[in-house]
């Protein structure tokens, strides 16, 4: 197997990025590829967390379901992030849903693997996983302050922001209906927001495509509004 993708990835992973060189090479060995079709179930909450997934190539959701059959997107990932952390570092179950959003292909970390590894973890690695917890953290304050204080222009905003990895694009490509759901408003309310936004000159719309033409301006509108 040749490590080269591998090693960049994990070297470039908000998880994996802090582990010293002599870890990450002792990980290469012990990963798995695997891939899942578009629109396959990979992931369901509640099931026993195994591993661990790094994503080469594609996008997935992440998504929580209510009894009722409500579904609240929680974000999308695409290549070098990782899903199904958690479950690894509690030993509990999957905290959401996960699904492929296109084909995507895949690095497995099993459990069994990153906790025969965990033996050697020096403080490299103690410090990249509490700074990784604690961006967890931040990120769930964060999207739950948005939730509750924020006008659904501002919130919808700051989702595609987001999406757009803090202004380095200045495209996505999201349907309005999972970009509201993503954001906890209704279609209505989504539209609304887009509209103003679109309105502003702060947002370009297409078919399931949203741009940003100046990246600054945007940006500046929407710390304005704080």
């Amino acid at each position: 197997m040749d490590y080269e993708e591998p090693r960049k990835l994990l070297q470039n992973s908000r998880l994996f990025k802090g582990f010293s060189p002599e870890i990450i090479e002792a990980i290469l060995p012990v990963l798995a590829a695997c891939s899942f079709a578009a629109d396959n179930l990979i992931c369901l909450k509640g099931d026993v967390s195994d591993c661990l997934y790094i994503i080469r190539k594609g996008v997935v959701e992440i998504s929580v379901s209510s009894s009722e059959g409500k579904v609240i997107v929680l974000g999308t990932l695409s290549e070098g992030d990782v899903f199904g952390e958690i479950g690894l570092l509690d030993k509990k179950s999957r905290t959401a849903n996960v699904t492929a959003q296109s084909d995507v292909s895949l690095y497995r970390l099993s459990n069994t693997d990153f906790d025969r590894l965990s033996a050697s973890f020096g403080i490299d690695e103690a410090r990249s996983l509490t700074s990784y917890v604690c961006f967890l953290f931040r990120r769930v304050t964060n999207n739950l302050e948005e939730t509750v204080f924020l006008d659904a222009s501002i919130r919808i905003g700051r989702k595609i922001l987001e999406l757009c990895e803090n202004g380095k694009n200045q495209e996505i490509a999201i349907s309005q209906e999972n970009l509201g759901r993503m954001a906890g408003l209704s279609r209505e309310a989504t539209n609304k927001a887009l509209a103003r936004l679109e309105e502003a000159g702060l947002i370009e719309q297409k078919y399931k495509h949203i741009s940003i033409p100046d990246p600054e301006k945007f940006t500046r509108a929407l710390r304005k509004e704080d």
